[in-house]
């Protein structure tokens, strides 16, 4: 996977160029593509997922429903869509909310957050994902301000761009 190419795209989201997996996660300046899905159920809930260990950007932190990266010449909806499938095992209509940039530690990305509803049952790809659960705004916040859960930067980020208040 370090070797598949994304397309480098500037801050207005035009293509400048390509560039391995690799190359974007060590530059700040190779600003690439992405996706994020949030997923609710029908009482509101969110589902978010715990990274799995071998995730080559904060593993063992939660996020929200699926993301991923786009592959070059692939479009954003195309990305969230085969994103649903291999992380959460389901084909879902999505709706676009927000495309932003979020600068990490590490890397730039542009991010365009979709989503969804559904009250599963989901198929949990366990290379990718430990495990998931569904919250509410209060459940979750309870959750961080115990310790108990730690949010990837760019699950936060998300959120927040949905209207969710996180401490």
């Amino acid at each position: 996977m370090e070797n598949e190419f994304f397309d480098i795209v500037d801050e207005n989201d035009n293509i400048i160029g390509r560039a391995t997996r690799r190359q974007v996660h060590k530059n700040k300046k190779l600003i690439h593509r992405s996706v994020g899905v949030a997923v609710f159920d029908d009482r509101g809930r969110i589902f978010l997922q715990k990274r799995s260990i071998t995730k080559d950007t904060e593993p063992l932190k939660w996020t929200i429903s699926c993301s991923g990266h786009v592959i070059s010449g692939d479009t954003y909806k195309e990305t969230a869509r085969r994103e649903l499938t291999e992380e959460l095992g389901v084909d879902l209509e999505i709706t676009p909310v927000v495309k932003f940039i979020c600068h990490t530690r590490q890397e730039t990305e542009i991010t365009m957050l979709y989503k969804s509803f559904s009250n599963g049952p989901f198929k949990l790809n366990t290379q990718e994902i430990i495990e998931g659960k569904f919250f509410t705004q209060k459940e979750l916040n309870y959750e961080i301000k115990s310790g108990r859960i730690e949010l990837s930067f760019i699950g936060k980020k998300s959120l927040e761009k949905l209207g969710w208040k996180i401490p």
